[in-house]
C-alpha cells in the first residue's frame, strides 16, 4: 500500500458551478479537472473544466 493512502481520512470536493462530488483520501490532492456543463463553453467551443472546492473532511 502507498504511503498516501495509509490515512483513513476523506476529503469531499465540490465543485462551486454545478455541484458535482469527488471523494478522495487525504494525501491525493483535488481531483482532475474533468469538464463542467454549467459552465459557458470557451469561443472555439471547448468546455471550461470544473472548479474544486473542498466541501468537507471526515
Amino acid at each position: 500500500m502507498s504511503i498516501l493512502f495509509n490515512s483513513d481520512k476523506w476529503v469531499e470536493y465540490r465543485c462551486s458551478q454545478c455541484g458535482a462530488i469527488s471523494r478522495r483520501h487525504e494525501g491525493t490532492g483535488k481531483p482532475s479537472p474533468g469538464n463542467c456543463p454549467r459552465k459557458n463553453p470557451l469561443r472555439n467551443g471547448a468546455p471550461r473544466p470544473h472548479t474544486w472546492v473542498v466541501n468537507r473532511k471526515y
